[in-house]
């Protein structure tokens, strides 16, 4: 996990802080988060699982 959150940092401050530009930096951090949940049930590192859920379903959408 917390290698995913130091890519996004990253990402961010080599792009200017434009999100757009990582997204699949935050993308890889969902799929972090969904695997984390799925395997304890939560995780304090993640948001909720419902929104969780609702960003996996965006991320397959954009694609």
């Amino acid at each position: 996990m917390a290698s995913e959150a130091c890519a996004i940092q990253d990402c961010l401050m080599a792009k200017h802080y434009q999100e757009t530009r990582c997204q699949d930096v935050i993308d890889r951090l969902y799929q972090c988060c969904d695997k984390m949940i799925k395997q304890n049930g939560t995780s304090t590192a993640c948001p909720k699982p419902s929104v969780v859920d609702r960003k996996l379903r965006e991320i397959t959408e954009r694609k």
